[in-house]
C-alpha cells in the first residue's frame, strides 16, 4: 500500500513539472488501428500496449529498483507500457528454496504494484536465464510442467488485477526448436487461461522471436492473445561491440545506420579486422551487408509482421527492440529507434524499448538518480513543441 501512495505522489509532482502527455507526438493513425479491435483483444488494450519499455534488473537478485521519479516522468512523456521481466529461476521450487520464491513473488506484488500506481499497463514477462534455457533444452517436457507450475501461481495470484493493466507473457525467445514449442506453447497458454479468463496473453515464438519467423506461426485457437516479435537488425550495428562474449560482433565498431557496404566507415573496418586477423567478424559484416541497411529495408522487414496479422486476423507487437550503447553513434542509434519506431507504428503495430538503464538503455544512472537520454526520447516519442 506504500508503494502504491507514493506513486500517486510521483503522478502529482511529475504534473506539477509542466510535461504533460499532449506535449509529444500521438500514435498515429491511433483511432483506426484499434477502433475494430483484432480478434479478442480490446481495444483499450492494443491502445495501451502501443508504447512501452522493458524494465530488467527491479526483480533480479540482488535487485536494481528503478527511481520511481524518472518512471513518473516517462509515463507523463507519454509511455504506456512497462514490460517487467522476471526470471523462471526465481519462481520455482525446482530452482529456488519455498523462501526465496516467496521474496520473489512479494517483491513482483510490489513492483506490478508501484506500476499500475503510476498509470502504466504491466507485463508480466516470464524471462529465463541461461540455467533455465539449458534446461529447457535439455529435458523440454519437465520444463513444461515448471513451466505450468509457475503459470498456475501467477495467473491465481494476479487475476484480481484488472485485465486493464495487467498482462501474461507465456516465455521470452523459447529456446526449444519451433516442433516442440508449438505443442508447448498452446499448452501454456491453456494454463494461464485457466485461472485468468480475462486477461490478454502476450505469445512468444521459437526463432528467438524474429519478425521473419512469424509467417510460420500458426495463431492459438484462444483469441485475448498478442503475438510478440523482437528486431534488432541488423545485429552488425545494433549488437556492435558487445562485451559480454568472444561473438564477432564483439570486433565490430563506428558502424553506421544507414548502412551499405561501399561506406568508408565499413571499408575502413573491414581493413582494420583483416589486419587483426578477425576474419569471422569481416565475413560477418559482408555478409549483412550483401543488401544496404537503410529506412526502406527496415520498413519492409517490419511489413512482414504487419502482412502475418492481417493474414490471420491477430494483433502483434514488436516488445523488445534497441541499440547497444557502447559503440553505436548516438546518433545514429537514435536515427535507428526513430526509423524502427516510426515504421512500427505506421503499420498499427505497438512497440515495447529494450531496455531501461542497462547497455541498451535510455536512461543514465548518476548520483543515486536516474536521468532519461532526451535524444533517444525524442527518437521514441518526438516533442510537438519547444519544453516548457
Amino acid at each position: 500500500m506504500r508503494s502504491l501512495v507514493a506513486a500517486l505522489g510521483i503522478i502529482a509532482w511529475a504534473l506539477t513539472t509542466g510535461a504533460v502527455a499532449e506535449d509529444f507526438l500521438p500514435l498515429p493513425k491511433q483511432a483506426e488501428c484499434f477502433a475494430d479491435a483484432k480478434a479478442g483483444v480490446p481495444q483499450s488494450r492494443l491502445a495501451a500496449l502501443g508504447r512501452g519499455f522493458n524494465l530488467p534488473g527491479w526483480l533480479e537478485i540482488p535487485p536494481r529498483p528503478p527511481d520511481m521519479r524518472a518512471l513518473a516522468q516517462l509515463q507523463a512523456r507519454g509511455f504506456t507500457h512497462v514490460r517487467l521481466p522476471v526470471a523462471v529461476e526465481t519462481l520455482s521450487e525446482a530452482f529456488n528454496t519455498p523462501q526465496g520464491v516467496a521474496r520473489q513473488l512479494g517483491a513482483l506484488d510490489s513492483a506490478v504494484d508501484a506500476l499500475i500506481g503510476l498509470d502504466f499497463v504491466v507485463t508480466i514477462d516470464l524471462h529465463p536465464s541461461g540455467q533455465f534455457v539449458n534446461f529447457h533444452l535439455d529435458h523440454p517436457e519437465q520444463a513444461l510442467r515448471i513451466l505450468q507450475t509457475v503459470w498456475n501461481v501467477l495467473a491465481r495470484r494476479y487475476a484480481n488485477r484488472s485485465p486493464e493493466r495487467v498482462v501474461f507473457e507465456v516465455l521470452n525467445e523459447p529456446a526449444v526448436a519451433a516442433s516442440i514449442w508449438n505443442v508447448q506453447g498452446p499448452r501454456l497458454v491453456d494454463t494461464i487461461r485457466s485461472d485468468a479468463p480475462n486477461h490478454t496473453i502476450i505469445y512468444d515464438h521459437a526463432d528467438y522471436q524474429r519478425i521473419d519467423a512469424l509467417p510460420a506461426v500458426t495463431p492459438v485457437a484462444d483469441v485475448n492473445v498478442v503475438y510478440a516479435a523482437h528486431f534488432y537488425d541488423p545485429m552488425i550495428f545494433t549488437h556492435q561491440g558487445l562485451d559480454w562474449s568472444d561473438d564477432p560482433l564483439r570486433y565490430l565498431h563506428q558502424v553506421p545506420f544507414p548502412v551499405r557496404l561501399a561506406d568508408p566507415a565499413i571499408t575502413g573496418l573491414l581493413d582494420e579486422l583483416k589486419s587483426q586477423g578477425r576474419s569471422e567478424s569481416a565475413a560477418l559484416l559482408t555478409e549483412a551487408l550483401r543488401e544496404p541497411w537503410t529506412e526502406e529495408r527496415v520498413d519492409a522487414e517490419i511489413s512482414v509482421a504487419a502482412a502475418w496479422a492481417e493474414r490471420v486476423g491477430r494483433p502483434v507487437i514488436i516488445n523488445e527492440f534497441g541499440v547497444l550503447g557502447l559503440k553505436a553513434k548516438p546518433a545514429d542509434r537514435a536515427r535507428w529507434l526513430s526509423v524502427v519506431r516510426g515504421a512500427a507504428e505506421r503499420h498499427c503495430i505497438g512497440w515495447t524499448h529494450w531496455d531501461y538503464a542497462d547497455a541498451f538503455g535510455f536512461v543514465r544512472r548518476v548520483a543515486g538518480h536516474e536521468i532519461p537520454d532526451e535524444t533517444i526520447l525524442s527518437a521514441l516519442i518526438p516533442r510537438t513543441s519547444s519544453p516548457r
